[in-house]
């Protein structure tokens, strides 16, 4: 089996698993998937962003993007051939119930949207299967190392769309890149639309900044520091610079050897004075 075959076998135990009404029959597998689960995100890491986009696909097996991503994190951390994971694998993928075989007999049918009912001698509720394309990323398509970079942005950008429970919103992330640039994930992004990409992300994770202040503000003044250093870098700044520049645009009383200094008021004052400038401070 390769990434995405385990991944396939694991969300698809996660979605028979979903199914109303299953008889005690599906509690082999329910153990297995279960065990599966733990295991793979234990190898991702309790806390990582892959046992993140886990939690999210086997929440909703269903959805495309979200197994692309989590193949792709998969594979990333190298356990495609991770002898544990391929037996697990293949423990599910013997528990799977075939598909039921088509009986003939004449009903009535009715319904709208994507469900109907079936009235014959039983009534049976039943959905439409819509069969989606495989992502299939090619040379044409962002890198390896730039998924990585993406990836780290979306992460740093759901901590900011996090609901009031806390957790990070990496779904809302993927799918500002989606419509922005109109693709079913990030993995399809052209290689020339790249930079665009960033460029995206990096205004939207600024944008969204202010979110981290009430619920984190260690975290929201140590984005302040990345934002402004970064900027100084574009500006050919070094910190002595950054530090005068603080002084006559905060007026500060006395002068400053770090960051740490400042209060997060402070620090977003300097930051976005430092947006709208081009040139060195004279001093």
């Amino acid at each position: 089996m390769n990434p995405e075959a385990i991944i396939t076998t694991l969300l698809s135990a996660a979605a028979f698993l979903k199914k109303p009404l299953q008889d005690v029959t599906a509690q082999s597998l329910k153990d297995v998937y279960e065990t599966a689960r733990y295991y793979l995100r234990k190898r991702f890491g309790e806390s990582s962003d892959a046992a993140k986009v886990l939690d999210l696909a086997t929440a909703k097996p269903e959805s495309a993007m979200r197994k692309a991503v989590l193949v792709e994190e998969t594979a990333a951390a190298g356990l495609g051939t991770d002898a544990d994971l391929l037996r697990l694998a293949e423990q599910l993928a013997a528990l799977l119930p075939e598909p039921d075989d088509a009986a003939w007999q004449r009903v009535h049918v009715a319904g709208r949207g994507n469900k109907v009912l079936v009235a014959g001698r039983d009534v049976i509720h039943m959905e439409r299967h819509i069969q989606r394309s495989a992502i299939t990323p090619d040379e044409r398509h962002v890198s390896a190392g730039q998924r990585e970079e993406i990836r780290a942005v979306i992460g740093e950008l759901a901590t900011r769309l996090a609901g009031e429970d806390g957790k990070a919103n990496f779904a809302a992330g993927h799918r500002m890149l989606q419509r922005r640039f109109g693709v079913p994930s990030y993995l399809l992004l052209k290689r020339e639309r790249f930079a665009d990409a960033m460029q995206f992300l990096k205004e939207q994770r600024a944008i969204h900044r202010s979110r981290l202040r009430r619920r984190n503000p260690r975290a929201y003044c140590a984005d302040l520091h990345r934002a402004i250093f970064s900027r100084a870098r574009e500006l050919s700044w070094n910190r002595e610079t950054v530090y005068s520049f603080a002084m006559s645009k905060i007026r500060l009383k006395r002068p400053i050897t770090s960051l740490r200094a400042l209060g997060p008021t402070q620090l977003n004052t300097l930051a976005a004075s430092m947006r709208r400038c081009d040139a060195p401070p004279v001093v």
